[in-house]
């Protein structure tokens, strides 16, 4: 089984790494510098990519290798694979030569050799330290070059950090001192996940959060933790991937969301699974996602550029409004660098604390009740949540926008714990959320509004009069649909 860490890295991080952490390594450590060529192997209709499978001839000083990597997990960045090599004499791959059992019954292993083709190749500089203290054996690589199909090419500029023997604990201490001196981020995307890309001609794209967090009801708490932190942090490096391959905004606002679901997620769980490390996150995550604040100014701009949102019969005629707010939006892009923020330091730290809390688990030797059903919590969360929402919402007298937009957080809040336990009550939670999150889409709509306005008092805009009064219209507008809501939201039957 390998077992590695895998981080995104800038050109320098080789010679930062040499300068400021290797003379600080206690242990034996042996350096290697090599060039890796490898080619992937399928057949023509993708046969093992379709599996998470993945074949791969690698060639280094004349050394021909052929491996075989199964579909493994990934928690929070650390990967962990079955992996399978033989040494061949060509570089055309033999798969009868690997051990029947690594595969399936429902796999003819001759029929597949019979039509294996290259698909795509992986060629890099390769930098290993081979560091042993202890019990502990990790293998460090620094890989630069590209992946390759045709003329097609996407760089590789990665750190791998793989255990050989020892605890995963190693693994997440150098990784911390690397992101201490070095830009990096944790990414779950593999070199060959990176071929298949180039090779059927797909970017990575947006995608939501599931409806719920899937949670069963023998999950203990300590499971619904871990479940939350690998949802949010699944989430947060699919959507860096995708921006930093696409320059899809959207994907920006997706993070944002995973920050938030991280911090509600530690929040929820930490009264009872106190420990240090979990209550530093919790920490770090406060800090981080007052760094995306800036979030809420770009969705607002999106939202008015729109031109299938609620405001697209009125914005997109006015050209001069328009021209305002792409400047607006690339001057915030500028200013905030969201390139550098998902390779801070902050954002990091956060991705390999969480990671860690997976597969250490501090809470078990600082903290009782971990194995304690989830579901033993949730009711009592839950109404926790609903009851300060309740109490902050008149029951009598109608509520403006700026009642609306101080309710946000706290709705937020309690909407991303009903997503994080909603699960356990699949049968009864019926259409209880609807009219909240509609709540939720409102404030929203009020947000770009004001947005809006208050862009027209800062600048010149054509038919800014006219606009103010739209803007007023479409405020009653939107407040009159939101106490609609608001009224059924209210009056519905909780479902836990």
């Amino acid at each position: 089984m390998e077992i590695e860490l895998k981080l995104v890295a800038d050109q320098d991080a080789l010679a930062t790494f040499e300068r400021q952490i290797m003379p600080k390594l206690k242990g034996t450590l042996e350096r290697a510098a090599f060039d890796v060529f490898n080619d992937y192997y399928d057949t023509p209709e993708q046969f093992l990519g379709q599996r998470k499978m993945g074949c791969r001839v690698r060639t280094v000083n004349g050394q021909i290798e052929q491996t075989i990597k199964t579909q493994g997990k990934v928690e929070g960045g650390l990967h962990q694979r079955p992996e399978y090599n033989v040494d061949i004499d060509s570089s055309q791959p033999d798969l009868e030569k690997f051990e029947r059992e690594i595969w399936s019954e429902d796999i003819n292993v001759e029929e597949i050799n019979r039509q294996l083709v290259v698909q795509f190749s992986t060629h890099f500089h390769r930098v290993t330290f081979d560091i042993k203290e202890g019990d502990n054996h990790i293998e460090l690589v620094f890989d630069s070059g590209a992946v390759k199909r045709q003329n097609e090419s996407l760089p590789i500029s990665e750190i791998e950090i793989e255990l050989k023997t020892g605890a995963p604990s190693a693994l997440f201490d150098l990784a911390d001192e690397i992101s201490k001196v070095t830009p990096v981020r944790l990414s779950n995307v593999t070199k060959a996940a990176r071929g298949y890309q180039l090779l059927n001609g797909n970017m990575p794209e947006t995608r939501s959060l599931p409806d719920f967090l899937s949670l069963t009801n023998d999950d203990s708490t300590e499971d619904g933790l871990c479940k939350a932190i690998e949802c949010a942090l699944s989430h947060w490096q699919h959507h860096e991937y995708v921006f930093l391959q696409t320059g899809h905004q959207g994907a920006l606002t997706e993070i944002a969301k995973s920050v938030h679901l991280l911090l509600q997620g530690v929040s929820l769980y930490l009264p009872v699974l106190q420990c240090q490390e979990l209550l530093s996150l919790h920490k770090q995550l406060l800090v981080l996602s007052e760094q995306w604040s800036w979030q809420d100014d770009l969705q607002c701009i999106r939202k008015l550029r729109s031109k299938k949102g609620p405001f697209s019969r009125r914005i997109p005629k006015n050209q001069s409004l328009l021209s305002y707010l792409n400047g607006r939006r690339e001057g915030l892009l500028s200013v905030q660098s969201p390139e550098q923020l998902l390779l801070s330091i902050e954002s990091s730290q956060v991705q390999l604390g969480a990671s860690r809390l997976l597969i250490e688990k501090p809470w078990q030797d600082q903290a009782t009740g971990h194995q304690i059903p989830v579901l033993k919590h949730a009711k009592g969360w839950l109404s926790q949540g609903w009851q300060t929402v309740m109490q902050s919402l008149p029951a009598k007298k109608g509520m403006d926008h700026t009642k609306y937009i101080a309710l946000e957080v706290l709705l937020k809040q309690t909407l991303m714990t009903g997503f994080l336990l909603a699960d356990l009550f699949a049968e009864s939670r019926g259409k209880f959320r609807a009219p909240w999150l509609d709540l939720i889409e409102g404030i929203e709509e009020i947000k770009a509004l004001l947005f809006l306005r208050s862009v027209l008092d800062e600048v010149d805009i054509e038919d800014s009069a006219d606009l103010n009064t739209w803007i007023s219209d479409k405020l009653n507008s939107v407040i009159t649909v939101m106490e609609k809501s608001r009224k059924v939201a209210m009056n519905a039957e909780v479902y836990w």
